[in-house]
């Protein structure tokens, strides 16, 4: 059985990976982690300040690896959608005959005060809140966020801290700050271009 901390691991590690190699200069993470293992390179070098990578594309990078390790969180989401269509009533399916035949088809549901009463439907709903409060199923995608925000030297986004340090470094380099979409950056990944009209 495949232990859920080295999938973490698997998932941080590529991240870290994509997003030296999409920084500016591009570097070698793993070659990071090899100088480090030799004290080569202490937490004191602060690594991230000489690679710089965008607000937008670090969470494109970061959101990308979540979604690809399933780290998502749709408690809230589905939480609060239970919640709607209790309040306000749903949809169920249901099955007609047509011809013959059954078709599937959905009808309304009725909200939860008609069925059980304004008093009891605040009851319930206010019972959906406090567990809702209660439980969190986020606990990897909080790993991971933090892992790469805060616990490991992810690249910078700020230009200026990276262009200081190849100064000191006796190197002028150019930095492109050009901030692209989500979309911009999926087209990257997947055609290795932005589309054009022509493509």
């Amino acid at each position: 059985m495949v232990d859920r901390k080295d999938i973490l691991k698997e998932a941080v590690d590529r991240c870290m990976t994509e997003m030296y190699a999409k920084s500016q200069p591009s570097a070698d993470w793993h070659e990071y982690l090899k100088k480090a293992e030799c004290g080569e390179i202490t937490k004191d070098d602060k690594i991230f300040d000489r690679h710089y990578l965008c607000e937008p594309q670090f969470r494109y990078i970061l959101n990308k690896y979540k979604e690809m390790y399933r780290m998502n969180n749709e408690w809230k989401s589905n939480i609060d959608f239970l919640k709607d269509c209790l309040e306000n009533g749903g949809y169920r399916d249901t099955f007609i005959e047509r011809n013959g035949d059954k078709h599937r088809d959905a009808e309304k549901t009725p909200k939860l005060e008609e069925l059980i009463g304004k008093i009891n439907a605040e009851k319930v709903l206010s019972l959906i809140e406090d567990l809702e409060d209660f439980y969190h199923f986020d606990r990897e995608e909080s790993d991971f966020n933090f892992t790469i925000c805060l616990g490991l030297p992810s690249p910078t986004s700020n230009a200026e801290t990276v262009k200081e340090y190849w100064k000191s470094q006796g190197v002028d380099i150019e930095i492109d700050e050009t901030e692209l979409s989500d979309d911009d950056y999926w087209e990257i990944d997947k055609y290795g271009h932005i589309l054009t009209d022509e493509d």
